[in-house]
């Protein structure tokens, strides 16, 4: 018997979330199976969502910029999934001329870019002191996006579409079969025409076909008790640091020391990361009284290129769409856009 279904995508996070949605905008007929709730776990439970343009990897690069776009229509659904509060970027000396290319290449009226001194940047931040010769990338239009409600609204989209969503559902096997996937949960068997593996990191246990590798995010919650959280995202290239603000009072930071596993459940956390998390925000904004008050070490899928697996091929029924190694946020939705009308074309011809 022929499946019933087109389409089962395994993970509500950021990544399935968005494809659940697009997919069933296209009119493919849709099951979510998430160990959790969308949004609750993996990357997406501890992610922060930068969004900017500007990458050393000039793919990456490209896809931001549709990123960026996708977002700034999807706000226009739901207010406050993005916030555009402007992105800093200090750059290392070798970047200059990268940074000067990605300008040329896609600043523009609807997305500005440009390299400013560091008078202007300590003038949007107070508590920044770059040094005199610092050449500072500034994005505008940049900002962060909060993404666990983004996958509780994409959630509501697909459910609104006729997509079927399964929570607190862990998938144990995927499996091609004669007439598409089957896909074993708990007690139960579904089938249908494809399945997506979009589990982040743990896509690997249920494709053997996946290069993706667990790797820690840290990060620190900080705490201003005088108001003077930043109103600006920062990124400082040289520690591999950044600040992203969520409101008067709150911010948050990473960047410390990164760690590696075949899975996600071999990732351990450490206190350090609080301390050296400490350290860095007193190193970046010498000027401010932001504190460290907690910590835990996020984590995702990564590549070794740094490129997502979108994956899918002639003639198999099991895609991926993970390892997009602590980048995502920044165009998931314009990815799984694309993914969604390439699934749509391969079961519709």
């Amino acid at each position: 018997m022929s499946p019933t279904r087109d389409l089962i995508i395994i993970g509500a996070g950021l990544a399935g979330s968005a494809l659940a949605a697009n997919a069933s905008r296209l009119g493919l007929r849709v099951l979510v199976l998430d160990a959790t709730t969308p949004g609750a776990g993996g990357a997406t439970a501890h992610s922060r969502g930068i969004v900017r343009v500007y990458d050393q990897h000039p793919v990456l690069m490209e896809m931001n910029r549709d990123g960026v776009a996708e977002w700034a229509r999807t706000a226009q659904r739901w207010p406050g999934v993005f916030t555009r509060c402007g992105v800093l970027y200090l750059l290392k000396e070798e970047h200059h001329d990268n940074a000067r290319s990605a300008i040329e290449d896609f600043s523009g009226d609807d997305y500005p870019m440009a390299l400013i001194e560091p008078a202007r940047a300590r003038h949007m931040l107070p508590a920044l002191t770059p040094d005199a010769g610092d050449i500072i990338l500034w994005e505008p239009l940049g900002g962060y996006v909060n993404p666990r409600f983004a996958c509780q609204a994409f959630i509501a989209e697909a459910r609104q579409q006729g997509a079927q969503v399964l929570e607190g559902t862990s998938v144990s096997a995927v499996s091609q079969t004669r007439e598409g996937a089957s896909v074993t949960a708990g007690s139960q068997t579904f089938t249908a025409r494809l399945a997506v593996v979009a589990a982040g990191a743990s896509s690997v246990t249920l494709a053997a076909n996946s290069t993706v590798f667990s790797r820690t995010i840290p990060l620190s919650s900080l705490y201003s008790a005088t108001g003077d959280a930043p109103g600006v995202c920062l990124l400082d290239e040289r520690s591999g640091g950044y600040i992203r603000p969520d409101g008067r009072d709150v911010a948050f930071v990473g960047g410390a020391p990164q760690h590696d596993a075949a899975r996600p459940e071999q990732l351990q956390w450490s206190k350090a990361n609080q301390r050296y998390h400490q350290k860095l925000t007193q190193r970046l904004l010498p000027g401010s009284e932001l504190s460290v008050i907690d910590g835990r070490d996020g984590y995702d899928g990564y590549t070794h290129d740094l490129l997502p697996e979108m994956r899918l091929e002639k003639g198999e029924a099991i895609a991926l769409f993970c390892g997009f190694s602590g980048r995502g946020a920044k165009y998931i939705p314009a990815a799984a856009r694309r993914f969604s009308e390439r699934i749509k074309e391969r079961l519709y011809p």
